[in-house]
């Protein structure tokens, strides 16, 4: 019998569920016999409790019958690390090797939030898997700080390398994109203020912003700031929409407070586009600020302002960023690169194939 790795992770929007879209489409699955099994979605309270209980009872009875050669559990922080370890203690039950991918933006702040025995407990589960997934050295850092003895690998998200597009000759509005979680954290409520300064001094800037969240909290700013001929917010957007959208930037922005290694920005800068965005999580591992992109602090809006500003008005700059960006991903974050890590620790645990 060919026994399966069990892929365990939200099916709900966003830059998890993107990760394991982006091995589906790359063939990891049909190579490594990987079944996905949803934890989470997007829904009620009693909804949520019955999609973890069915993906719970599933897992124990592919384990009951000898079907499973490793769990790889993607987690993020709060509800969702709680359900993943408790599948991973399952799988250990039956003497499995797990990986637990850690995705959460903000597992720092929320480890550090927890009681001391908890951390006990967390730090002993941490160690106890065979593998455990960061996306970036910092992460790494983190991760043996609080487990020393954990058995920690870098994986980095990647993304593909569309045909690239020559934007040296576009028009005169300048687009700016924005794609993630409508909310405080992706410091959207500081771009919609900056941008509104910017306007005054660039005013072909034109902002898109993409995403699920609270949409509607920022469609209500862009109406207080005046910005109803400047700025389009859009839904979650997603494959051909969401690469028409790339396609057509001249400048892709991500405010936020908290991160890990944003699958938006790598997009972004697999299609050549400058990118301003804040030194925090992974990022600074990613971009180095003037050489492939532009770095602010967190929530320094006038930063923020000037940085659109200045690439508005400077398409050489664009196009510098942009290239450099591109050359980046290539070289770093493609699939070339970041697969054969996968590959290699999924050989461990099972058949090589």
């Amino acid at each position: 019998m060919n026994k399966k790795i069990v892929m365990l992770s939200t099916s709900s929007l966003g830059g998890m569920l993107s990760v394991i879209e982006g091995y589906q489409r790359d063939g990891v699955f049909e190579r490594w016999n990987i079944e996905f099994v949803s934890t989470h979605f997007d829904g009620t309270a009693s909804q949520k409790i019955w999609v973890f209980l069915k993906a719970f009872a599933y897992v124990f009875m592919l384990l009951a019958k000898g079907h499973v050669a490793l769990l790889h559990c993607h987690m993020a922080m709060k509800g969702s690390f709680v359900r993943k370890l408790a599948l991973a203690l399952l799988g250990r039950c039956f003497g499995i090797p797990v990986i637990l991918h850690l995705h959460g933006s903000e597992t720092q702040q929320f480890y550090n939030s927890l009681p001391e025995f908890v951390k006990r407990i967390v730090s002993r589960q941490l160690t106890a898997a065979d593998t455990v997934f960061v996306l970036s050295e910092s992460w790494r850092s983190f991760v043996l700080e609080v487990a020393p003895k954990a058995q920690v690998v870098v994986l980095p998200n990647y993304v593909e390398l569309p045909d690239l597009v020559d934007k040296r000759n576009a028009g005169s509005k300048i687009n700016v994109l924005f794609l993630g979680l409508v909310g405080k954290r992706k410091g959207v409520y500081d771009l919609l203020p900056a941008f509104a300064a910017a306007v005054k001094m660039a005013p072909q800037l034109f902002l898109r912003i993409g995403g699920n969240g609270e949409v509607e909290k920022a469609k209500a700013l862009v109406d207080e700031l005046g910005l109803q001929a400047h700025v389009e917010c859009l839904d979650w957007v997603s494959g051909t929409a969401k690469n028409e959208l790339l396609r057509d930037a001249d400048i892709f922005v991500l405010p936020s407070y908290n991160e890990g290694l944003p699958v938006s920005i790598l997009e972004a800068m697999s299609w050549g586009l400058p990118v301003i965005t804040t030194a925090v999580g992974g990022i600074p591992e990613l971009i180095k600020d003037q050489v492939n992109g532009l770095l602010i602090s967190p929530g320094d809006v006038a930063a923020l302002q000037n940085r659109l500003e200045q690439l508005g008005g400077d398409a050489d700059c664009r196009h510098r960023l942009g290239m450099a960006a591109r050359e980046s991903i290539e070289k770093e974050y493609s699939k070339e690169v970041i697969l054969p890590i996968l590959t290699s620790v999924y050989e461990r645990y099972t058949n090589a194939r």
